[in-house]
């Protein structure tokens, strides 16, 4: 990501408010991390939706977040918890951590914030490097709808609705995607907006994002690449095969000695 794409990505403080609401993934990254044999390692930890949870559960887990205010806002939500947890503020292509874990795990689609081969090359060398003999990276990508594509406008969809946590006041989340289909890029502008007690708009937020989807062959030449000795990938948090292209590809890597 450049220096550009940060500056428009959402604030740590309004990120929780958009996105804390998404679990799906959240029993199997906290259940993989309980059954790691060894120390865990969350790259992209965020405000820490999942890390805070690991963490609860015991686990001896550290985090890695480009973005120190992240970092902060997770820090406190932990320090209310009673909770002290180890994070680093890095970027995940060039990082240098004292310690090997048995797990590295990158949930909720960090990885697709890397936007060239280079960047997920050397983030995919830097993450197997850090892992112990025969650890494991585990990651999960959205694989390209087509359909979605086609339906994408320049208008804004409704993406989701709820209350705000503190006020219970409607908030409101507006999308407009952009689908760049030789370069594998998605840019998204969200817009939140946030209502009064009369119903009118109160305040309005946007933010950006950029994402590159990953086709399941071109991930398999990566891996290879970045020196993983195998890897395998399911079609979603329960396990099954990736079969269907609305399936979300969550794949685990293994390196040297597994």
């Amino acid at each position: 990501m450049t220096a550009h794409d940060l500056t428009l990505y959402i604030t740590p403080e309004r990120y929780d408010l958009v996105y804390s609401w998404y679990r799906d993934d959240l029993d199997f990254y906290v259940g993989l991390a309980k059954r790691a044999r060894g120390p865990v390692l969350e790259a992209g930890c965020g405000t820490g939706r999942v890390l805070i949870p690991t963490l609860q559960a015991g686990v001896d887990i550290d985090g890695l977040d480009r973005e120190p205010g992240m970092l902060e806002v997770l820090k406190r939500k932990a320090l209310a918890l009673g909770l002290k947890p180890t994070v680093v503020a890095a970027d995940m292509r060039d990082f240098t951590l004292p310690r090997r874990y048995a797990l590295i795990t990158l949930p909720f689609r960090a990885f697709m914030h890397l936007l060239t081969t280079e960047d997920q090359l050397q983030a995919l060398r830097c993450l197997r490097e850090h892992l112990e003999p025969g650890g494991s990276l585990v990651y999960n990508l959205f694989y390209p709808s087509f359909e979605r594509m086609v339906q994408a406008g320049d208008e804004p969809v409704l993406e989701r609705e709820f209350p705000h946590p503190e006020s219970g006041l409607p908030v409101m989340v507006y999308a407009r995607s952009r689908y760049d289909r030789v370069r594998q890029i998605l840019e998204s502008r969200h817009e939140i907006v946030e209502s009064d007690a009369r119903g009118y708009a109160a305040a309005t937020h946007h933010h950006d994002f950029t994402l590159r989807w990953t086709y399941l062959y071109e991930m398999e030449l990566l891996l290879r690449l970045a020196g993983f000795s195998r890897f395998e990938v399911a079609g979603g948090f329960d396990g099954r095969a990736f079969e269907r292209p609305e399936d979300e590809m969550v794949w685990t890597a293994w390196g040297a000695g597994a």
